[in-house]
């Protein structure tokens, strides 16, 4: 269903394609082929446990954070399906919250506007520069940004480890952001009952 919603918002997607679903308390991985699914896994990969272990309410403790991408990279080392890990990657999708966000931080929006934030294209250096930015904050000063929700002050750091070790994981250096995915994909399958 995600990967349906981010093809009715992003459009055909050819060749090989990786996506990816961070939520809460999962993320979800799929792959596929001229928009035929390969593969697909959840994972108990979430941000809050990962945030609730590796909380940073001041700036972050660089040392700490090594711990969570140590945590983070071999979690998917060894529960990553190699159908989903090994694979050629075209191009790397990613939907919900976390990449939404750092792609409206990353255009430097005031306000969050989903017809920007749809189909940008998010470079790792871009994530590790807000990697840096975000690190410096509190999180009272991260939940004070403009498009960041202050739910999700505390989240986005454990986030951006899912998003980059996910990028290095599957050897890309670019992702592109979908605003639609699960429920969109929910709502197309209603309309084509």
């Amino acid at each position: 269903l995600t990967l349906r919603g981010v093809r009715a918002g992003l459009g055909p997607l050819p060749g090989r394609r990786g996506l990816f679903d961070i939520g809460g308390g999962s993320t979800e991985y799929v792959a596929a082929e001229e928009d035929r699914l390969i593969a697909a896994v959840s994972l108990r990969l979430g941000v809050v446990p990962l945030a609730e272990r590796f909380p940073f309410p001041k700036a972050v403790d660089w040392d700490r954070f090594g711990g969570l991408m140590l945590e983070v990279k071999g979690r998917l080392e060894r529960e990553l399906p190699d159908r989903l890990a090994e694979g050629r990657v075209d191009q790397l999708v990613g939907t919900a919250g976390t990449v939404t966000t750092l792609a409206a931080l990353d255009l430097g929006l005031a306000t969050y506007d989903a017809s920007r934030v749809q189909g940008h294209r998010l470079r790792r250096r871009a994530v590790e520069r807000l990697l840096q930015r975000l690190g410096a904050l509190t999180v009272e000063e991260r939940a004070a940004l403009p498009c960041l929700e202050p739910g999700r002050a505390d989240l986005i750091i454990p986030g951006i480890a899912i998003v980059l070790t996910t990028m290095a994981r599957l050897g890309t250096e670019t992702l592109v952001v979908s605003e639609w995915g699960l429920r969109e994909g929910l709502m197309a399958e209603l309309v084509a009952v």
